[in-house]
């Protein structure tokens, strides 16, 4: 699965790479705004994502929704955290709900990568998960061998997110480019309790119990190459349903191994983000781990990206959230402090931000 997802930087060529954000983070980012210095960008927790259900769609395709609906449980003892990517350049919807300022819509900044097709490194794919690999007992003699950098988190590979349908009358086979068929634990817990209530007389339809599940992937690349990702991950995506279809039982080893792909997985009603994440796991009491006393949430420091970002696109609203903010201003600093970035301004149609 983390093969057929894997985008490497050959076949994602010269694709530009978007990540919105905040004016606020953008100075910060880049050491500017009264920054002396520029900060790296963060890899955040994905558990105060903006998707509600973050990871819980493969569960669900995997009828393992137990997973989730422990009436008590431990905190676990490793976090998964990731930054987002997407496709969608300039896009007037991703500037509407990401890097709001003062909840003004297009208020943000749109920052740029990979136009000149330099801007992943070859990965060194045992970075992601080698906190899991470590808590599980796995030596480092185990691991492949990793090529060290000033920061290891700059070689993290890159992930196609893939989205989860659950098929209904407005889904059609159309929208996506594999179906699947897996068991509805719903079901069976309703056909369970029937039996024991009313005895052998219920009837049920044959596949009843059976859900329809499609996955919409983004092409990436030729078309040919497209078809074979396709073609490999849905025979990855059969095999996992048999195995925990035939499992009477799930184990913590089998918890564990999900960890390493279902944050890669996420619900149909995001697919117009066309994401890409920089996904790690580690250890909940890392010292990678930091704390932002201002978002009072924890994450892991990513790279310096004053020399990896291309392009900022300052957001139609840039100038209208009432934090006296100035386009001249941003493009005079950033001229200053990082000459080769390009700054732009988008001129989406979007209403002004209401007095």
């Amino acid at each position: 699965m983390l093969a057929v997802l894997h985008i490497t930087p050959i076949e994602l060529g010269f694709i530009p790479m978007a990540h919105y954000t905040s004016p606020h983070v953008c100075h910060i980012l880049f050491g500017i705004g009264g920054n002396e210095t520029a900060s790296p960008m963060r890899l955040g927790s994905s558990t105060y994502m903006n998707d509600p259900s973050e990871g819980k769609p493969l569960l669900d395709l995997l009828n393992q929704q137990d997973l989730e609906l422990e009436n008590k449980a431990d905190g676990t003892s490793y976090n998964a955290f990731f930054t987002c990517f997407s496709s969608r350049v300039n896009d007037l919807n991703q500037f509407r709900l990401y890097g709001k300022e003062g909840g003004v819509e297009a208020s943000g900044c749109c920052l740029v990568f990979n136009k000149n097709g330099d801007w992943l490194k070859e990965s060194d794919i045992s970075v992601p998960f080698r906190g899991l690999s470590e808590m599980s007992g796995q030596s480092s003699d185990d691991l492949p061998e990793a090529v060290f950098s000033d920061n290891e988190y700059e070689k993290l590979p890159l992930y196609q997110v893939a989205y989860i349908a659950y098929q209904d009358e407005y889904i059609t086979d159309k929208k996506c480019e594999i179906w699947l068929s897996a068991p509805n634990k719903a079901f069976d817990l309703h056909q369970n309790l029937a039996k024991e209530n009313l005895g052998s007389s219920i009837r049920f339809t044959l596949n009843s119990n059976i859900s329809r599940f499609g996955i919409r992937l983004k092409p990436v690349g030729n078309e040919e190459w497209h078809q074979f990702r396709l073609e490999k991950l849905k025979e990855a995506l059969e095999e996992l349903i048999g195995f925990f279809k035939d499992k009477s039982a799930v184990s913590d080893d089998d918890k564990e191994a999900l960890e390493y792909i279902r944050y890669l997985f996420k619900d149909f009603a995001f697919r117009d983000e066309e994401e890409f994440r920089l996904l790690v796991i580690k250890p909940i009491d890392s010292e990678e781990i930091e704390y932002c006393e201002t978002t009072q949430s924890v994450y892991i420091p990513y790279a310096d990206i004053r020399n990896r970002a291309d392009e900022v696109i300052l957001g139609t609203n840039y100038e209208k959230t009432g934090n006296q903010r100035k386009a001249e201003v941003f493009r005079y600093q950033m001229k200053q402090k990082c000459p080769d970035v390009k700054v732009s301004r988008s001129t989406l149609p979007i209403n002004p931000p209401n007095k």
